[in-house]
């Protein structure tokens, strides 16, 4: 892999696992170490030195993108075994992403062709508070509508809980808790 791919890799895992995601910060420097030679890495090699970065192509995310949709497919078991919840040493996860990416280069060398998508379910953190705050406002049904640039997770932002500061939003005992850095004044309560 050239020094500018490995850098590309190296840097969007310090980024994920600083924005909290530890299970990217091991993925990403493994591709690199588990690519196999053939079209996938011939591919990768002729990508842009400019574009590479999460500001033009995301060319790291791109990869771990298609990696997840083969995922979700069902068609990768060993790849199902060594994501979350398991945990794996990095040893296997390279071997793991090794054998999926050779096995299911075409299909992966398809998914690089379209730009990441992120699904940060995080940026509801505005959505639930700007609804409560609505809803309290105003005491009339709120309908959001999304065109499907969070696939629709966003849509569930009712469902998720919000810690701002010392102010708790949503079902407390949702699975999806969302305590971002609050910066300013603290979050304006909703009127009575």
């Amino acid at each position: 892999m050239t020094p500018a791919l490995t850098s590309a890799f190296a840097r969007q895992a310090e980024t994920c696992a600083a924005l909290g995601s530890p299970f990217m910060g091991q993925l990403l420097p493994a591709l690199p170490r588990a690519l196999p030679e053939g079209a996938l890495a011939r591919r990768l090699h002729a990508w842009p030195e400019d574009r590479l970065s999460a500001r033009f192509d995301s060319v790291p995310l791109r990869l771990a993108g298609a990696l997840h949709h083969l995922l979700l497919l069902g068609v990768a078991p060993d790849l199902t075994a060594a994501y979350p919840p398991h945990v794996v040493t990095d040893a296997h996860l390279t071997e793991v992403l090794a054998a999926t990416m050779s096995a299911h280069e075409a299909a992966i060398l398809e998914s690089l062709e379209s730009p990441p998508q992120t699904n940060e379910v995080r940026r509801a953190a505005v959505l639930i508070a700007v609804g409560h705050w609505l809803t309290a406002l105003t005491r009339v049904p709120l309908v959001v509508s999304e065109i499907g640039a969070s696939a629709g997770l966003n849509l569930y932002w009712d469902f998720f809980c919000l810690h701002a500061g010392d102010l708790t939003l949503g079902p407390v005992h949702s699975p999806v808790q969302l305590a971002p850095e609050w910066s300013g004044s603290p979050t304006t309560r909703c009127p009575a």
